[in-house]
């Protein structure tokens, strides 16, 4: 049985069980506004925490870092995979701590990683060996233990969009698995580094289990391997990157990926003797919110209708950046169906949604709502043109 997130009654859009033209900030737009359901979050939550070996969830803050967002994951316990000290800090404002946070990302400077080492952090993940040795220089200086992880980039083709891949052979995240013993002996000599976790993250947006299967069969061996001449390491970090499917929104298929995932990790981890952890984003947020845009004018051209919005590529980054899909529907749905180009106001040709996009017709001062903008709508949103960025409301 399906359940759909969006559906129409008496042509009245409904997201979830809200009828969205009832809602009063609906009634009283002014501009763009991002509007959440942090319900759809938390089922997700109850989703992932049902795999019994989790050791902890660790939600990819890059994804979303809105404040009631986070503290809904550190009222489930949860930790966060963090990228900048920006994000660091900001997730110490929302009530977490340096034990809850695995720190990630291939550019830390030395003032980012010093702070991390005098903090606790629980763990950093080692994206090269320059870091590494980084690492070992600034923990010597101040004579501190700190923990860490080595990012191994398994060189598997996660099928997705070569922007969000990051385990290809010339990917800038982790270390290759040749390089992995120069790792070792860089640890052998600084004992204050202690390796705690073998980590790996494929990339975002992949839609089946076969590639997290695959990087299994290559990692598992090497934390065994590791495991004799290390034997601090108990941490088996598995990343994240799970999909979702945004052209279609029927939320049992997504509850259905997601335990084909955890059969894979259930059968390829039974009796493996680690803590396992997940670095989880766009899969557990991307759901949950709608950007709800107004149609400024309809612009006839010889071959398409083009819709002029008031939101654009500084609210919604992804369709410009890599061509990413996302469904759009009008808040009331008429009969006729017609195809449309949709653009924002940005003055940039990049600043489309779709160019050839059918729906039912719309007219000047309609509202639209674009599905599936949790993850990296407002996280990447800027003021460019001085446009404003959308407000966030939560129903």
């Amino acid at each position: 049985m399906s359940k759909a997130l969006f559906q129409y009654q008496q042509n009245q859009l409904c997201f979830g069980e809200f009828k969205l033209n009832s809602l009063e900030l609906i009634a009283n737009y002014k501009r763009p506004v991002f509007i959440y359901q942090k319900k759809l979050i938390q089922e997700r939550i109850d989703w992932v925490k049902s795999w019994k070996k989790l050791h902890r969830l660790h939600f990819a803050m890059k994804a979303n870092d809105n404040p009631e967002i986070l503290k809904l994951f550190l009222d489930n316990d949860c930790g966060l995979d963090v990228v900048s000290r920006g994000e660091i800090e900001k997730a110490y404002t929302v009530g977490f701590k340096p034990k809850d946070l695995i720190f990630s990302g291939v550019g830390k400077t030395k003032s980012e990683i010093s702070s991390a080492i005098s903090e606790d952090i629980y763990q950093i993940n080692v994206e090269s060996i320059s870091e590494l040795q980084r690492i070992c220089e600034l923990s010597k200086l101040v004579n501190k233990k700190v923990n860490i992880g080595l990012r191994i980039n398994p060189e598997v083709d996660a099928k997705t969009h070569p922007h969000i891949a990051t385990a290809l052979t010339d990917s800038k995240f982790g270390i290759l698995m040749t390089d992995v013993s120069t790792c070792l002996e860089i640890l052998k000599l600084n004992q204050q580094v202690i390796l705690k976790s073998i980590s790996y993250h494929l990339g975002s947006q992949i839609m089946t289990a076969q590639p997290f299967q695959n990087a299994l069969s290559k990692v598992k061996p090497l934390f065994l391997k590791l495991k004799s001449d290390f034997k601090t390491l108990d941490r088996l970090d598995l990343g994240g990157g799970l999909g979702v499917d945004y052209k279609n929104h029927d939320l049992k298929n997504d509850e259905k990926n997601w335990n084909n995932l955890k059969s894979v990790y259930e059968q390829e981890l039974d009796g493996f003797s680690a803590e396992c952890l997940l670095e989880m984003g766009r899969f557990m947020v991307a759901r949950s919110a709608i950007l709800i845009s107004e149609v400024q004018y309809i612009k006839k051209t010889e071959n398409k209708e083009i819709l002029i919005c008031d939101v654009g590529m500084n609210n919604l980054m992804r369709p410009s950046l890599y061509q990413a899909y996302h469904h759009i529907l009008p808040l009331v749905k008429k009969e006729n169906l017609k195809k449309y180009m949709i653009v924002g106001p940005i003055c940039e040709s990049t600043d489309f949604f779709h160019k050839d996009f059918e729906t039912s017709e719309i007219s000047e001062g309609d509202l639209i709502a674009i599905c599936d903008v949790g993850a990296y709508g407002r996280s990447m949103a800027s003021n460019y043109n001085l446009q404003p960025i959308a407000e966030e409301f939560f129903i």
